[in-house]
């Protein structure tokens, strides 16, 4: 029997779910930790929901608005379905073998399926535990910290959120003990929360020999009511800065001279650097960088102070002893700043920002182990053993409150490199991650941690404390970390993950950024997960051809590796429920549509088909699943493949007969196409899928000399024929539109 998901959906909706849930909001699970490419839970919840659910022309309209109110967060909707999914009986096992965030086993958990997930990077790994397994494990316990709690009554995680809270309080004071002198406040006795710095560089003119500012942007608000801006002055052969309240002139705005490269104007003698000379210099650990302006926050008013001497000692601590090891890709691709000296993940950070972090990712364990012998205390279980056992007693529970601190630890991270820059237009911090690298920052941000302004660590605490709350408690996940392509695979189960895109992110070298700190702080509550220095490095994609790796061998490796993965999986799936793989359609796929082409070198688009057809997978749907709102600029767009083992193919057919049989089955496939709610960008994605539906039903179709169809011919016939559908429907609903007019 079919299912919604190769028949009909409310895209529309599903879409604009998944838009509004990528753009955050309080309580998400995102906000517990940054991961790319998070698979939205919108689009996984009525993913799942549609695949199990039995397609019925009689309750269509009923149970497509019930998918639809579901991904709009309808609670009555949602346990409508889940209703309908108890009346099955026997529910299918998802399996998810690329869990990144956990967004697929946390949409399984809602409906009331279990779930099992792995991934081979351990940042992604620990973060499905945390969303996952860890919450069921605890559902529905009080707090267990010796303070007086918060509520009466107890639900879910609330309990534990609450104890992160308490933990992460505790954490906040012990660190500030700690660290207080490294943060003092102003002589007027104000809170900095910011300190803006400059890197600087020895003027390459010998006559000259002044530090030069590489000075970005000297603007440090744009605000209408109080702008400012610092102005480099350099007296005696010594570098300081003014700040000036006003509009900057356009002339004094930066240093840095127009062009490609690290090109900046020395303000004593005009000596322009070149990008040579300024990599020569980080090479030799030349670089330094400046105190540029102090900034305090009163009564929500930015103000901008020059640096006393009481901030600049402040700020000239020792990097400790023990720092996390790990050396940053010399990939320029999504690194840049090893290409001018900074080299180890831990030359990102100022010495005291270093500090800062050790200083509470250390206390993390402390904490961890507050909160085990509180619980313990409390009359939870001395028995069960660790996380990494499968505990659910007190050891287990001082671990995942220690997990959910370290998460903290990590933002902080995000908030707290020298890689941060300085928003003008909002006078406060960006994160690192602006966006999926590493870019180099010549004019940087460093946060306060104590203050109560952007990035500070009671704001992050607070939001990875409500997102605990708001997580699932179902039946736990059982999360692994394992390579897809070489782990013992489950078997009989409905696969649901998101494959590993062409050419796409370097999850691997980018998470390291977060690895270094998890490590740190979780090391001794996951040993062998966290046993190396950084993160396995053997993902499967091309993101080798980054570094070095000619292009050809990347692109064999991976599709070699994708077509072992994708008759492994053939192997795993179930006949009762389609497999749902989440996939990547990109621009040049719909030009060779359009224009032809040989097919002789087949898109990675291509080549995903052909290899699950030849796994013995029928393609019976396929959905354009945005988590991204249309753009023209957009080069790809993101779809859901739908797939079912092809115990009943029809055998062979001749082109012509394929042909045929298209034109007859299509129109009526694409009738209850539209019993959802499709949007015009989405139609002919949608029905290309139900148009491979009818390729794949047979074992192969055969050319007029002999040879078998190949899949890029064969999405060539079927745009061809679902161009023409479209257009007729178009000129149907317009002549009706301009009858009903007349009338």
């Amino acid at each position: 029997m079919g299912k919604y998901i190769e028949t009909a959906l409310p895209l529309a909706e599903i879409n604009d779910a998944a838009i509004r849930e990528k753009a955050g909001k309080r309580g998400h699970p995102a906000n517990l930790h940054m991961w790319w490419g998070r698979s939205p839970e919108a689009s996984s919840l009525a993913a799942l929901a549609a695949a199990v659910l039995d397609f019925s022309a009689e309750t269509s309209e009923r149970d497509l608005a019930l998918i639809a109110k579901t991904v709009s967060g309808n609670k009555e909707a949602l346990e409508a379905i889940r209703s309908s999914l108890r009346e099955r009986g026997s529910l299918p096992m998802v399996w998810d073998a690329f869990s990144g965030f956990g967004g697929i086993p946390i949409a399984a958990q809602k409906l009331g399926l279990r779930a099992i997930a792995n991934d081979l990077n351990p940042v992604a790994a620990m973060l499905t535990r945390a969303v996952a397994d860890i919450p069921a494990r605890f559902a529905g316990q009080p707090p267990m910290h010796p303070g007086k709690s918060k509520r009466t009554a107890y639900s879910g995680a609330q309990g534990l959120a609450e104890d992160v809270q308490f933990y992460g309080e505790w954490l906040e004071n012990q660190a500030l003990k700690l660290l207080s002198d490294d943060y003092p406040q102003t002589e007027s006795g104000e809170i900095p929360f910011a300190w803006i710095w400059v890197r600087t560089v020895k003027c390459p003119n010998p006559a000259c020999n002044c530090r030069i500012p590489l000075g970005s942007s000297y603007v440090l608000s744009k605000s209408k009511s109080a702008p400012y801006w610092a102005e480099p002055v350099v007296e005696n052969g010594e570098l300081h800065f003014e700040i000036h309240e006003g509009e900057c002139p356009k002339d004094k705005e930066s240093n840095k001279v127009s062009g490609n490269g690290a090109r900046f104007r020395c303000p004593v003698c005009g000596e322009i650097t070149t990008d040579e000379y300024i990599k020569k210099m980080g090479a030799a650990h030349a670089l330094g960088a400046q105190m540029l302006a102090v900034v305090t926050n009163t009564n929500g008013k930015k103000c901008f102070l020059v640096p006393s001497e009481i901030q600049k000692a402040a700020a000239e601590v020792e990097m400790p002893e023990e720092i996390p090891p790990g050396a940053i890709p010399t990939n320029a691709h999504w690194f840049s700043p090893p290409g001018f000296g900074i080299t180890e993940y831990a030359d990102l950070f100022t010495a005291r920002q270093m500090q800062m972090l050790c200083t509470f990712s250390d206390l993390v364990r402390k904490a961890q182990d507050m909160a085990a012998s509180a619980a313990l205390a409390a009359g939870m279980s001395e028995t069960g053993g660790s996380l990494e056992a499968g505990g659910t007693g007190a050891l287990a529970y001082g671990q995942a409150i220690g997990i959910y601190l370290a998460f903290v630890v990590n933002k902080m991270a995000d908030y707290n490199s020298s890689m941060c820059s300085w928003r003008t237009a909002g006078s406060n911090i960006r994160s690192t991650f602006g966006r999926q690298a590493i870019p180099m920052v010549w004019t940087f941000a460093e946060g306060n941690p104590f203050s109560s302004v952007s990035g500070n660590f009671k704001t992050l605490l607070g939001g990875v404390a409500e997102s605990v709350e708001h997580l699932g408690c179902g039946s736990a996940t059982v999360v692994s970390q394992e390579n897809a392509l070489s782990m013992e695979h489950p078997q009989n189960v409905m696969i649901c993950t998101e494959l590993p895109y062409y050419r796409d992110i370097g999850y691997a070298d980018l998470s390291d950024f977060f690895y270094i700190w998890l490590r740190r702080s979780l090391k001794e509550t996951y040993p062998q997960m966290f046993l190396s220095m950084v993160t396995p490095k053997e993902e499967l994609s091309t993101v080798s051809t980054y570094y070095g790796v000619p292009k050809e061998d990347a692109e064999a490796k991976y599709r070699a590796d994708m077509k072992m993965l994708c008759e492994k999986l053939y192997t795993s799936s179930t006949e009762e429920d389609p497999a749902l793989l989440f996939y990547c359609f990109r621009k040049n796929d719909l030009e060779c549509m359009k224009h032809g082409g040989t097919g002789s070198n087949p898109s990675a688009w291509e080549f995903m088909l052909d290899s699950l057809l030849t796994a013995g997978f029928r393609i019976n749907a396929v959905w354009p699943m945005r988590s991204e709102p249309v753009s023209e600029k957009a080069d790809s767009t993101r779809v859901l493949l739908v797939a079912r083992k092809g115990t009943d193919r029809r055998g062979q057919i001749t082109r012509r007969g394929f042909i045929n049989t298209l034109k007859r089955e299509l129109p009526e496939k694409l009738a209850r196409l539209w019993l959802g709610h499709v949007q015009p960008e989405d139609e002919l994605l949608s029905c290309l899928g139900q148009g491979l539906s009818v390729f794949s039903a047979y074992e192969s179709v055969l050319n007029a000399d002999g040879s078998a169809m190949s899949v890029h011919d064969a999405l060539q016939v079927i745009y061809l024929e679902c161009e023409d559908y479209i257009e007729q429907r178009k000129a149907a609903f317009s002549e009706n539109a301009a009858e009903s007019k007349e009338e």
